[in-house]
């Protein structure tokens, strides 16, 4: 029986737009953006070199962001480079480009806690089933496109079209049993929008940098990006964004125009489903498994870990079944929950320990196969000895989890705070600090109020001694709510 596939899009609020796909009901991707996190992945910039690093084979580049760009010497075209009239052995960096150059940029990757996007001199615009690229001189098909005889089908399909020099294309999955006229008017549709960025580079007035091209809204990139012919409706809760979408869809797919429709009850169009439900989970740190198990995410600095618990075992003997059984539901849900959480970077998997190899290979192949659908390049290492699998995920955009939380001002983030015992004690080796350094006559604590109590209902005695054998006054100031990184001590 055919699985149900359906797009939900909830855009009724200007702030935030969320989009999901279901699969027979349940949540398959899920993407949203923020207003407070606008998202300039794909956007084109005429961009002014600010400074070259040798030292790691890059430039900084002022986009007009809020940070500068990082523009890695290898994404760099070599008909961007400046002729300096030097002929040297190895082409470096800070022989072809220069301070102060214009240069055209694309941002490859969002910026990243304190780290500026990453841009690339490498242009590529995205259609429906084709991606232009500039600096490209042949046609290519999507790695994701494994079938050799379907590569060389579309390959021959697009052999004779006319490209402009130093342009090439890529044939997306969504190209795969299209038509020769189909991908043809496509690639039309995407030379219009070379030629009208090349004549903003050379008409446009203005100094730059600024903005030259920018990626089309979340709506219409949804159905561009994940729309196919198995998705029998697409439903939008606003009105404009169902206007956007029908004119994309009667302009690349007339006859798929019917599926999009425009959800109009007053019971929030999440609601179906259980969606809101199913968004919400993954914003918890477990996930339960079918059996019993589940699977704990920590994303931390350096790498996303991910531990595997089994459900309950009825006896011994059934060990290696359990863990096989908990281990292919893990899976599964890992490879879901990656793509819906948007998690990026190296990935360790901690699997329940199989002693037979033949149990290995099968979840590993489980593995790869639910990973197939994710748009995501991945790179797989085998389970080792110690039962972890190492994965590496490109980062699409920012986990789903910044747009919906703020660092705990409290702990820091950490999800921990110091302990009363501990914090009584510091305060305490602190007033010895400064004893120790001598000619204290008043030396005034600003604490928190917990700290105050504490110390005046159990340290009382000490501190009067204290007081009376160095001769000084000792005064406290508690303020409810004060962390303990802002206390301070005034002599």
């Amino acid at each position: 029986m055919a699985k149900k596939m359906s797009m939900m899009i909830n855009a009724d609020h200007p702030e935030v737009c969320r989009a999901v796909i279901l699969e027979d009901g349940k949540v398959q991707d899920y993407i949203v953006e923020n207003v407070s996190h606008e998202k300039i992945k794909g956007n084109i910039y005429l961009g002014v070199i600010n400074r070259i690093e040798p030292a790691i084979e890059a430039a900084f580049v002022d986009f007009g962001g809020k940070k500068y760009g990082f523009l890695p010497f290898k994404d760099v075209l070599k008909e961007t480079y400046v002729n300096t009239g030097e002929k040297k052995a190895r082409v470096r960096i800070q022989d072809v480009l220069v301070h102060g150059q214009k240069i055209l940029v694309q941002v490859a990757k969002e910026s990243r806690d304190q780290k500026g996007p990453s841009l690339t001199n490498s242009i590529s615009i995205p259609g429906r089933f084709l991606v232009l690229m500039s600096g490209s001189h042949a046609s290519a098909v999507s790695r994701k496109i494994e079938d050799e005889e379907e590569r060389k089908k579309l390959k021959t399909l697009v052999s004779d079209f006319k490209l402009p020099k130093n342009l090439g294309l890529i044939i997306r999955t969504a190209g795969v049993g299209r038509t020769k006229t189909e991908l043809q008017k496509d690639l039309q549709r995407l030379l219009v929008v070379w030629e009208n960025l090349k004549s903003s580079v050379t008409e446009e007035k203005t100094e730059p940098p600024f903005l030259i091209y920018q990626e089309a809204d979340m709506v219409v990139r949804l159905v561009r990006d994940h729309f196919t012919t198995d998705t029998s409706e697409i439903i939008v809760d606003n009105v404009d964004s169902y206007n956007a979408l029908k004119s994309f869809m009667k302009l690349i797919m007339p006859r798929m125009v019917n599926r999009v429709k425009l959800y109009q009850d007053t019971r929030p169009i999440f609601a179906r489903h259980n969606v809101e439900e199913q968004i919400e989970s993954l914003y918890q740190r477990t996930v339960p498994l079918p059996s019993g198990g589940s699977i704990v995410f920590d994303s931390g600095e350096a790498m996303v870990s991910i531990d595997v618990n089994s459900g309950k075992t009825t006896s011994a003997s059934q060990l290696e079944e359990t863990a096989l059984k908990t281990n292919l539901e893990a899976a599964d849900e890992i490879g879901r929950q990656l793509r819906m959480r948007d998690l990026g970077g190296l990935v360790v998997i901690d699997f329940i320990d199989m002693f037979h190899k033949k149990n290995q290979t099968l979840v590993e192949k489980q593995i790869k196969k639910i990973c197939k659908v994710d748009k995501a390049r991945i790179n797989f290492a085998r389970i080792s000895k110690f039962g972890l699998l190492e994965m590496s995920r490109q980062r699409l955009a920012p986990p789903v989890q910044e747009g919906a939380f703020v660092k705990c001002t409290s702990c820091d983030g950490h999800g921990v705070v110091r302990s009363l015992n501990y914090m009584v004690m510091d305060v305490l080796r602190k007033i010895s600090e400064y004893l120790a350094k001598g000619n204290v006559k008043t030396l005034r604590a600003e604490v928190s109020s917990e700290i105050t109590e504490y110390l005046l209902n159990n340290k009382s005695r000490f501190l009067l001694d204290l007081q009376e054998k160095h001769q000084f006054k000792l005064e406290f100031i508690g303020t409810a709510g004060k962390l303990w990184s802002d206390f301070k001590y005034h002599v």
